[in-house]
């Protein structure tokens, strides 16, 4: 049995939001050490029992460098580690990662992990954001959105493996289900979509339409997480998630760059824009854990449009590569009998904040029986997968309520 397995758990959460219509508009640093007081709150630890601090890379939204000391400075703690981690998107799960490995190490007894951003507040997204994932030097010139940088892959994936816009189109439809249901989601009040109207959106980037991509959360959001060994967790703490396993891989920082041919996964002949990290890091996860696809109960995921979703439901496992298409078609993540997917509305459907634990904290609540939104009954296992970067860095955690022996 991997050492690692069950090794850590998760002893508080907390989170902070914000919207734009706020009459006070709050910053990400506001919201980032309400939440991290919250998690100390609930884990019923004090400041100078933090061992290690990791945050999420630097808010867009709140540009400073050394972002983890600004929240320190706020908290009024003193880490032995502190750092950004910044992987992109996929950092948030790989700060719970660097926690475990420091707990386990013995050098520690606590961990907090924050990641948060308000972009909706503070920023124009989505004038911004591409010229954080475009080369400066060979793609940005030409100024490319973000979904045209994406919808390279889509337009591989559909040459590859005969997946149609039909197809990636009922993710999107899904999502809203789950949505509807939340009260936090962005997309809550829009009603619910058919394939039909994800079709009928307007055209964003070839093949991409509107309802293909991710709506940005028209706010902020911030979740911090206290963690500690399984000693302590069981000894001093009445409630425990278990991280039963964790897996990470980045390959590359510009879609220009995913050369490949590095003799090993996901690359191992050649270039390939649609085989990711996330396929590596799952099966990362799954090896500590001792379990399977079919052991998940539920699965979250971030990625931001239609079809990375299908790429990431094959990349974990749940159905063959090149099959996420037909998996979809017949039902595979039906909001009645499928398997429960972004059960807070996903991307698609909630909303993207670029920096964010909050697909964990939906998952660790469908374990403990206290969804926001609609309950997955008797959840025991779930994985959340975070990606980051045009799918660049990716981080995957396996959640279980119980401890496994």
């Amino acid at each position: 049995m991997n050492p690692m397995r069950c090794a850590t758990a998760i002893v508080g959460m907390g989170r902070a939001m914000a919207w734009k219509t706020d009459p006070e508009p709050k910053t990400p640093l506001l919201l980032a050490a309400v939440a991290a007081r919250q998690a100390m709150a609930t884990a019923g630890i004090r400041r100078d029992q933090v061992g290690a601090l990791f945050t999420g890379r630097t808010p867009q939204s709140y540009m400073v460098l050394q972002y983890n000391q600004a929240l320190l400075n706020e908290l009024k703690i003193g880490p032995m580690f502190s750092s950004e981690v910044s992987s992109h998107g996929g950092g948030s799960l790989g700060a719970i990662q660097l926690a475990a490995t420091a707990l386990n190490a013995g050098v520690i007894d606590y961990a907090l992990c924050v990641t948060n951003e308000a972009s909706g507040i503070w920023m124009d997204q989505v004038g911004s954001n591409a010229a954080w994932e475009g080369d400066l030097q060979f793609e940005a010139p030409y100024g490319p959105s973000t979904p045209s940088i994406y919808a390279q892959t889509f337009c591989r994936y559909m040459h590859e493996y005969g997946v149609t816009p039909e197809q990636a189109a009922q993710v999107a439809v899904e999502n809203r289900r789950w949505a509807l249901h939340h009260p936090h989601a962005a997309m809550r009040n829009k009603g619910p979509i058919t394939v039909e109207d994800v079709l009928a959106s307007r055209m964003i980037a070839t093949p991409l339409r509107m309802l293909d991509c991710a709506v940005w959360y028209p706010g902020g959001i911030a979740t911090a997480v206290v963690l500690t060994r399984a000693d302590i967790a069981t000894a001093r703490h009445a409630e425990q998630t278990w991280i039963a396993g964790f897996g990470q891989c980045n390959t590359h920082e510009w879609v220009g760059e995913r050369m490949g041919g590095w003799g090993y996964a996901p690359f191992e002949d050649g270039p390939d824009l649609i085989q990711t990290g996330a396929g590596v890091a799952a099966k990362q996860a799954y090896a500590m854990s001792g379990l399977a696809p079919k052991d998940m109960d539920l699965a979250e995921t971030s990625a931001p449009f239609s079809y990375a979703n299908l790429m990431m439901l094959e990349e974990m496992g749940f159905c063959p590569r090149g099959e996420g298409g037909r998996f979809v078609a017949d039902g595979g993540i039906a909001y009645e009998g499928g398997l429960p997917f972004n059960t807070n509305g996903g991307y698609l459907s909630f909303g993207q904040v670029a920096q964010g634990l909050y697909n964990l904290k939906e998952l660790v609540d469908q374990l403990h029986g206290r969804a926001e939104g609609k309950p997955v009954p008797g959840a025991a296992a779930g994985i959340v997968h975070m990606h980051g970067g045009p799918l660049a860095c990716h981080s995957v955690v396996i959640l279980t309520k119980e401890r496994l022996t």
